[in-house]
């Protein structure tokens, strides 16, 4: 089983029965990949990932997520020196040319530090000035949280309540 020793927020994700996460030293001859694990069947499948920085993703960034967008497995990654997100799409699982560039968001010199991918791919980050803000990629408009202070340690955390419909169960 592939396996990788630095296991980071952000970095694993759900999706249609089928856990992903980055694996980043698999293979010193092919480089970092994706790993999905098939729940029904117990199947395992390594999809490499393109490392040339200016077509695709530099996983070797500070800051990568793996993140759910429009459906599709998507590989975020912050390039602090350009204050640029690079996002890419998998097409499909096990083909590393399915790889696409979706986009680049930035530059953003106002980014100190990203903190997490919202639900629908929304950016979340604190800007220089210690503001919580967070991107809509759809819009590419920048909105504030009206929270101020948070730190490298600030974290965004995904919460879906349930609500049981009325009579109980």
């Amino acid at each position: 089983m592939p396996y990788s020793l630095d296991c980071f927020e952000g970095t694993q994700v759900y999706m249609d029965g089928v856990c992903h996460w980055l694996c980043e030293e698999y293979d010193s001859d092919l480089g970092p990949c994706l790993v999905s694990f098939y729940l029904c069947n117990e199947v395992f499948l390594t999809t490499h990932i393109p490392t040339d920085e200016d077509d695709y993703i530099d996983i070797q960034q500070r800051w990568i997520n793996l993140a759910v967008l429009n459906g599709s497995i998507a590989l975020i990654s912050f390039h602090e020196e350009r204050a640029i997100f690079h996002i890419s799409i998998l097409g499909e699982l096990g083909v590393k040319e399915s790889w696409t560039k979706l986009f680049i968001v930035g530059p953003l010199p106002c980014v100190a530090h990203p903190i997490g991918v919202g639900m629908k791919g929304e950016l979340f980050f604190i800007r220089k000035d210690e503001e919580l803000v967070w991107l809509d990629l759809s819009t590419q408009m920048i909105e504030e949280l009206g929270y101020k202070g948070g730190g490298p340690t600030t974290r965004v955390i995904i919460y879906k309540e349930n609500i049981l419909p009325i009579g109980g169960m």
